[in-house]
């Protein structure tokens, strides 16, 4: 039977380029990498967040509430309310609006759009899709595209962050997964190994790429993530070896990050 899972989003700041697969494969997170894959939501709640990003120029600051609601309902969705702040006290404000359907069993496809206007009133407008699914039993996909830019009071501009990623689940519930990722002008190869279910660990290990410049750089990321009954939290954190942009809103210009999150389901 077909279902639909209406996502809205109200956000300040932006969201993080990439994530290790122990928070996209959770429904509560899955949206920061695909709209598509929040339809795996089972129960309404609240959410939140604290990511402190920092290398030796500067740090960025993003604090995340919102409520959420699973597909089953008639009315199915989720509200956030979220703020990035540089220490200059620069920002973006945005406004997002995605919603997702399962066609098929093995298959869910996920769209919407997001209006944006940072400190000094300038707006754009975003694009974000994404489709995810099982090509085998245990073997599946998801690909994505977020901040796919229509228009801009800074000049039209196409960008956006386009994101390939296969994975294969065990018997004994672990996860590997591969992860292609290009985010403007930086491409990430990642490998995430992921252990358990309920109570999870997660190990990522990424090559990051400026296509300009052709600098490199060496990335080691590390999650937690355990529930207990309908409570659920998750610290990650990531060490890159160099900046490798020079964009002061984007996770590939800093050299460390941390961050904590949690969710409460009823």
């Amino acid at each position: 039977m077909k279902k639909v899972l209406l996502f809205f989003l109200i956000a300040s700041g932006v969201l993080l380029a990439s994530q290790l697969e122990i928070f996209s494969s959770s429904g509560e997170w899955a949206f920061f990498e695909n709209p598509a894959r929040v339809y795996f939501l089972s129960k309404q709640g609240l959410i939140g967040s604290y990511d402190v990003l920092s290398s030796d120029g500067g740090s960025l600051g993003t604090f995340l509430i919102g409520l959420f609601q699973p597909p089953e309902a008639n009315i199915a969705g989720v509200l956030f309310l979220k703020r990035s702040t540089l220490k200059s006290a620069e920002y973006t404000t945005s406004i997002e609006y995605d919603v997702a359907i399962s066609p098929e069993e093995n298959v869910m496809i996920g769209a919407g759009a997001s209006l944006a206007m940072d400190q000094d009133g300038r707006k754009k407008l975003d694009l974000h899709g994404g489709v995810f699914g099982y090509l085998l039993k245990d073997v599946g996909y998801s690909v994505s595209v977020r901040d796919f830019t229509l228009w801009s009071q800074e000049g039209t501009y196409m960008g956006g962050v386009y994101t390939l990623k296969l994975f294969y689940d065990s018997s004994r519930k672990n996860r590997f997964s591969y992860c292609l990722q290009f985010d403007q002008e930086v491409l990430e190869n990642r490998i995430d190994f992921v252990i358990g279910k309920e109570q999870k660990a997660g190990l990522g290990i990424s090559m990051v790429t400026n296509t300009d410049t052709g600098q490199n750089a060496f990335k080691i990321s590390l999650g937690f993530y355990a529930s207990v009954n309908n409570v659920s939290i998750g610290f990650d954190t990531f060490v890159l070896s160099s900046s490798v942009s020079s964009n002061s809103f984007s996770e590939y210009h800093y050299t460390r990050g941390t961050g904590i999150r949690f969710a409460v389901r009823w």
